[in-house]
């Protein structure tokens, strides 16, 4: 080194701002864009996360496992109560499902322990845009479909 002082940042100094930077922007911009009402695509794979979750449990424990919508609320959850979830603001939420798993402003998905179901579609619409989250009462196969009616 000179004799003069030497001011500035050096390479490798530069680059690990730029990598926390860079971190710090991959965490906070989707909780923004969560905290913001979330997208339709976002609360249909929750949805579907859920109904997985509850097939699972069914399956695992052999019992039965329902997992609830309350379409005023814009909540669900399993049966036991455990893993409630509000969907976002600004969602209309809809479900079709067997009348015996309906309970006023609430419906439910039944899984059995065989993989099975009682069968029903959960629709989620914002807006021009809606998402089913679909479960097959025969197999139990939970999948989204775009643009459903």
């Amino acid at each position: 080194m000179s004799a003069r002082l030497r001011t500035g940042f050096t390479l490798l100094e530069m680059l690990v701002v730029l990598v926390i930077l860079g971190l710090s922007l991959a965490v906070v911009v989707p909780a923004i864009n969560k905290g913001l009402g979330g997208s339709l695509d976002d609360a249909a794979r929750d949805v579907q996360v859920g109904l997985r979750k509850a097939r699972s449990e069914a399956v695992l424990n052999k019992r039965n496992v329902a997992l609830w919508v309350d379409v005023q609320a814009k909540t669900f959850g399993l049966d036991s109560g455990r893993g409630k979830r509000s969907l976002p603001r600004g969602l209309e939420v809809s479900a079709r499902v067997a009348d015996s798993e309906k309970q006023g402003a609430r419906a439910a998905v039944r899984f059995f322990p065989d993989g099975s179901s009682t069968g029903g579609r959960i629709r989620l619409s914002k807006g021009d845009g809606a998402v089913a989250v679909d479960v097959d009462w025969l197999t139990g196969r939970v999948s989204i479909r775009n643009g459903a009616r």
